[in-house]
């Protein structure tokens, strides 16, 4: 299975989405790898760098790629590769949605996260991509439960499915992050919870996919 994250800005938490779900669904026995598609960055080849380095489990194979193409070479290799696309993805987005089962293109609250991605479905549609694989997630999301609503009703309105559970912005979570962990690796069951839905609905969206081909 191969799911892309694909965003039009950075600091949507598409990095810290493509760990939690590393960690999670090698927890289940599959493996897994990250393809690092942004080798000026490399957030999720720092991370596994700092999980190496505190010796934890699951090990997460983590790759850096300059190209689509040479990443999903990769694919037979593992039960699930996910490809972490850099911000600001084009050409390189479409190549990997085409490639994937399932498109995530993770956002904040805020119409200036929320316009770029929307954008990007678009084209990633007018690209061939069915509507269907594509799925938004809310990350990093901090705010009401009026905002929440506002959101996602702006995300229906432009046609845009939505992921129910919410990855949220906490502390916590950033400094797991910082210690090369995953967000279902802090020690607050509460925020496990939270952040574990969010896996599971992705999981539950990937496998109704697989049923439909």
């Amino acid at each position: 299975m191969i799911i892309s994250l694909i965003s039009q800005k950075g600091g949507v938490g598409k990095s810290a989405l493509a760990r939690l779900l590393a960690v999670e669904i090698a927890k289940s026995g599959w493996t897994v790898k990250i393809a690092d598609l942004d080798p000026a960055q490399g957030t999720s080849t720092k991370w596994k760098g700092r999980r190496d380095q505190a010796v934890l489990q699951p090990d997460i194979a983590v790759e850096k790629f300059r190209t689509v193409e040479r990443a999903l070479k990769e694919a037979d290799r593992y039960d699930l590769l996910i490809l972490d696309g850099p911000a600001h993805a084009e050409r390189g987005g479409r190549d990997m949605a085409a490639a994937s089962d399932l498109v995530l293109l993770p956002t904040g609250y805020s119409l200036d996260d929320m316009e770029p991605q929307i954008e990007a479905a678009y084209e990633l549609e007018d690209g061939g991509v069915a509507p269907d694989r594509l799925l938004f997630v809310f990350c990093r999301a901090k705010g009401s439960d009026a905002e929440d609503r506002v959101a996602r009703a702006y995300l229906k309105k432009a046609r845009m499915t939505v992921l129910t559970p919410v990855f949220p912005e906490l502390a916590s979570i950033r400094q797991a992050h910082a210690e090369g962990r995953a967000a279902s690796e802090v020690p607050f069951s509460k925020v496990q919870d939270k952040v574990v839905a969010v896996v599971q609905a992705i999981v539950d969206r990937a496998g109704a996919m697989a049923e439909v081909t």
